[in-house]
């Protein structure tokens, strides 16, 4: 484990050298322990792969003394990793999101799944078969990257991204799933649609559905029940 400065009003403590469910266990268990004992001076927490980004009040403390009290969490946690909060730790949040797998919404399934070896309810069962980690929040407000895509069905990044991804696309890319929180420019390869809000920023403050730790597992439904969930055809 170390610290480094992150900026004016931040440190970055790094965890693990590779991302994982044991790097990840210990980024959630740092995480709760910075909020748990320093929400007097915390303006922000980001938790990725590896590390735990803590964004400061430099009207309530300075570099030195964050520095100091972070080390001492960062001992206490690495004193008392037993087995047991570890794996609360790791459990995380189980989310289930729908998912309409039509090729009206899902321009790159049939290319995915032929280079799989499979056909389409071949990919789709794969794909929903699968239970994906929450290992980092970026790119857009309420983008979850998530870990890990089945072997089979791992696809490239597109070599043209597409100037407009609709809302709620279900996404791949190497290993990595996504769903695109609202429409973007993006060059993941589409394998469905959600109806499910991720971010709703109307909210005060703005929610995000998809936090770090969390299980996602995504759940077939026909066009039918798309539609009566919300969801939209023509974003």
């Amino acid at each position: 484990m170390q610290i480094t400065d992150a900026g004016d009003e931040s440190i970055t403590i790094y965890l693990a050298e590779t991302p994982g469910e044991e790097a990840l266990a210990r980024v959630t268990q740092m995480a709760a322990l910075i909020r748990a004992q320093m929400a007097d001076v915390i303006t922000d927490l980001v938790p990725s792969y590896c590390s735990v980004t803590v964004y400061y009040d430099l009207l309530r403390c300075d570099y030195a003394t964050v520095k100091e009290r972070l080390q001492a969490l960062m001992q206490e946690s690495s004193d008392s990793n037993g087995e047991k909060s570890s794996a609360e730790s790791a459990e995380g949040r189980l989310v289930e999101l729908p998912v309409y797998y039509g090729a009206e919404v899902a321009p790159d399934l049939e290319r995915v799944a032929a280079d799989a070896g499979l056909d389409i309810d071949g990919a789709i069962a794969m794909h929903s078969g699968a239970e994906y980690r929450v290992y980092a929040l970026g790119f857009r407000p309420g983008f979850a990257f998530m870990g890990m895509t089945p072997e089979p069905l791992r696809a490239p990044r597109l070599e043209n991204p597409r100037p407009r991804v609709a809302a709620g696309s279900v996404a791949i890319a190497g290993a990595q799933a996504a769903v695109y929180p609202d429409a973007c420019p993006g060059g993941w390869n589409i394998l469905g649609r959600c109806p499910v809000k991720l971010f709703d920023r109307a909210s005060n403050p703005p929610q995000v559905l998809l936090q770090v730790g969390d299980r996602v597992r995504f759940a077939p439904v026909t066009r039918a029940k798309f539609l009566e969930l919300g969801g939209v055809l023509d974003d």
